[in-house]
């Protein structure tokens, strides 16, 4: 049997199987001659038999059961309402649901997950099942889902660092609330200082997002740098980036890049005007830059929470198939005795058709991965 699994398995050999059963198929219907279409019909028969009986062989390998059976991890998700730049909340529109569950599937796919099943739950809700992982590979799916991976370039005023009568600075004094700046709103940018340690300070930043997640063309883990991702920018991106540099002042402003609304870093413009490619660096954990590059190529309009998070041991998928198959061989061997003691040869007709329709589906369902 493993054998037999294993030639199936040769791509070759299934396209030659293929074609054969194609030219039987056409056969069948091209002659008029009745016991050469017998034949023909009876051979066909058997021959998508055993293509489907191999396909779905052994079927605790071939076949994918769903998180019920084999146990794995759902979660129910809500799409958050977005900031506008006026600093209002704006609820998410179907359009942007169904972008939240086209990126969905793109980043899971990305970590292998290829049988996760999305669905939309009501106006603003969706769930995600994903059968056969563990509960580690669950908490780092729940991460994935969980990024937004929105990212933002803004300009830093120009006045950031003026300093006040008070003695801060004004990006300070806007931070503690003790005055407006219109147009700008402070953000905490956390850096480290010579010994290695962590420190936050006030930045200043436009409202304005200059560049956005959809002027990225692409995005990836820089190789010359461990804790970098290199950014190219689309023809659209392009322009807004020199529309936003091209009247800086080189060596003096700065323009802040943002992810999920957390200041990364806000690095000096050098020289201007800068146009498609840069970079984002100072990315800590080993992984990063990957995760980041990943997300940023599949970023999400809206925030996603997750509600309720769900695990399905596979002990009790277990239990349900041996249930199941007991269910169903009781239920069929009575349907059978009676169909044949009732319609005798037409019921044994019968049979042999039910159970070729059953080879059928499932060799179907394994070879399309259902």
């Amino acid at each position: 049997m493993l054998a037999a699994t294993a030639f199936y398995e040769d791509p070759l050999v299934v396209f030659c199987i293929g074609l054969a059963l194609l030219i039987l198929f056409f056969w069948y219907f091209a002659t008029d001659i009745e016991k050469r279409k017998r034949t023909i019909g009876t051979i066909l028969i058997f021959g998508v038999c055993g293509l489907c009986f191999l396909a779905a062989t052994p079927p605790d390998k071939k076949l994918k059961g769903g998180i019920d059976i084999v146990g794995g991890s759902s979660f129910t998700l809500r799409v958050q309402p977005r900031e506008t730049e006026n600093g209002t909340s704006e609820p998410p529109t179907a359009h942007q649901i169904d972008q939240a569950i086209s990126v969905l599937r793109k980043r899971l796919d990305a970590t292998g997950t290829n049988e996760a099943q999305i669905n939309r739950l009501g106006a603003d809700h969706i769930q995600v099942q994903m059968p056969g992982v563990t509960e580690e590979e669950s908490d780092n799916i729940r991460e994935i889902i969980q990024k937004v991976a929105k990212l933002e370039l803004r300009e830093v005023s120009p006045r950031n660092s003026e300093i006040g009568p008070d003695n801060k600075t004004l990006a300070q004094r806007v931070h503690e609330g003790s005055e407006i700046v219109p147009g700008y709103r402070a953000y905490l940018l956390t850096e480290k200082n010579e010994a290695g340690q962590e420190y936050s300070t006030p930045i200043l930043l436009n409202r304005r997002t200059a560049l956005g997640g959809k002027d990225i063309e692409q995005a990836y883990p820089d190789p010359t740098q461990q804790d970098a991702v290199g950014i190219v920018l689309n023809n659209a991106g392009a322009d807004k980036m020199i529309a936003l540099t091209q009247n800086m002042r080189p060596k003096v402003d700065r323009i802040a890049i943002l992810l999920d609304d957390k200041v990364l870093n806000a690095p000096v413009v050098n020289s201007v005007p800068l146009s498609k490619n840069f970079q984002i660096s100072g990315l800590r954990e080993p992984g990063d830059p990957k995760t980041l590059s990943d997300a940023l190529m599949n970023p999400l309009e809206n925030p996603l929470k997750v509600e309720t998070a769900t695990k399905v041991s596979a002990a009790y998928g277990s239990a349900v198939v041996k249930q199941a198959i007991w269910a169903g061989a009781v239920g069929l061997s009575i349907t059978f005795l009676f169909v044949l003691l009732y319609y005798r040869v037409a019921g044994f007709v019968a049979i042999i058709g039910l159970l070729i329709n059953g080879v059928i589906l499932f060799g179907i369902m394994a070879m399309f991965g259902f």
